[in-house]
Formats: C-alpha cells, structure tokens, sequence
C-alpha cells in the first residue's frame, strides 16, 4: 500500500515524540512496534495522538494495539503498554482519549455502543492480555464501509453507495429494485422511503463485507437519505 504524505509526516513525527518521550532503552522497541503498523492510517493517528499527549505523562512506549470493540465506523481500541493500557476511540484519522482502560467512560459513548450502564461497559472490559490484537482487515480487505463508516459484519446507513441489494445483487442506492417493490416510478415521499425501508429489512439486508465496492451495476438515481435522517 502507498502511504501518502500525510502518513510519511505522521510517521517522522511519531519518531521524533518517541526520541523525547520514551526512556533511551525502550526506544528501538518502540520505533520497531511503529514500523508494524507503518501502512495502517488508523493506528499511526492513534500512535501520533499517544505520543504527542502521554497519557497521565507517563512516558512508556506501545507494545500493543488491541481492539476492545466497534460500531458504526467507530473503534474502541487500547494502547497496550508495558504496564498501563489506555482507551481511544478512533474513527478514520480522528483519535478521541476517553480513559484508562478498566475505568468509566462518557455516557455519549456508552450511547453510541448501546450499553445500559457504566457497570454494563465495564463488564466488557476483559483482560488486556485477553484482547485481540487490532488487524486492519483479512485478505487486504477494508474493515471499515469507505462510504458510510460501518464495520465489517455491520448494517451500512441507508443510501450507502456500498450498499447490495438482497433482490438484485445489485447497487442498492443504483438498482431499480425500489421502484419495482414500491410499484412506482420514483421515490418522492418520506412515507415510501420508510415503506421501501420496511420491505428492505423483511427481505434481510445485507451486511457490510470487506470485498463490496460501490461499483457494483446498476442504474437509476441514488437514494438520498441515511437511517440518521429519517
């Protein structure tokens, strides 16, 4: 994969943090860790985050990317280090700290991962030596929808480009499909938008996978509304 500029400046500035925020002797482990990941766009904005702000200013090098969870485009991932882990969420290139791993969170993120309670996510936080080592994907397949953000195994927002259609196999925001179930020549109404979505889900989405690509054929004008605009 070509790393693009954006990447090659993460990557000098990750060096540069880690010379002056990990002790002489962890330094080499710390570089090489990097270069593990040194193609993956998620981790290095992660990595660049940790070592520009040090966490409670402790000054230790990642070991470890681990993934805890994800939803909608949205990852929880830890920053294992030789003694500490710390909790990021990261979507893309944006790196939000929520806390120590093991301690409570903001209650926007246990909205966003449909947990109960602070009591319920933290049931979820197992042993960091338990956790999965973050993979971008299998096969060189993406992890994440390019259009609508959802995860590998998730439902895309409707109108995503990506999107297959169950009856056609098709494009689903391309294909005539919805014209055809609806029994009409255009989608104008929010009534047939929600009628078309009710008869898309008894049918059975289907879920995002890392091998689908918006070039799927088809024709026809794009739906234009996602599941958060309905």
């Amino acid at each position: 994969m070509k790393k693009d500029n954006n990447m090659k400046k993460w990557l000098e500035e990750i060096r540069l943090h880690i010379k002056y925020a990990v002790p002489e002797g962890d330094q080499h482990h710390a570089l090489s860790f990097v270069d593990q990941y040194k193609d993956n766009r998620m981790v290095l904005a992660l990595l660049r985050e940790y070592y520009s702000t040090l966490p409670e200013a402790r000054e230790e090098a990642v070991i470890r990317i681990a993934a805890l969870m994800s939803r909608q485009g949205i990852f929880l991932l830890v920053a294992v280090t030789e003694n500490n882990g710390y909790l990021y969420a990261v979507s893309g290139t944006e790196v939000v700290f929520l806390t120590e791993y093991g301690g409570e969170v903001d209650e926007q993120v246990l909205a966003h991962f449909d947990f109960p309670s602070q009591a319920a996510f933290l049931k979820k936080c197992i042993k960091m030596d338990e956790l999965t080592d973050y993979v971008e994907s299998e096969n060189g397949s993406l992890s994440v929808c390019s259009a609508c953000g959802v995860s590998e195994g998730e439902l895309h927002l409707l109108g995503c480009s990506v999107e297959v259609c169950p009856w056609c196999g098709g494009q689903l925001s391309n294909c005539n499909c919805r014209f055809e179930q609806l029994e009409v020549e255009e989608v104008e109404t929010e009534d047939q938008l929600n009628e078309f979505y009710d008869l898309l889900t008894a049918k059975g989405r289907i879920a995002f996978k890392g091998d689908q690509s918006p070039s799927y054929p088809g024709t026809g004008d794009g739906l234009d509304k996602t599941d958060e605009e309905r």
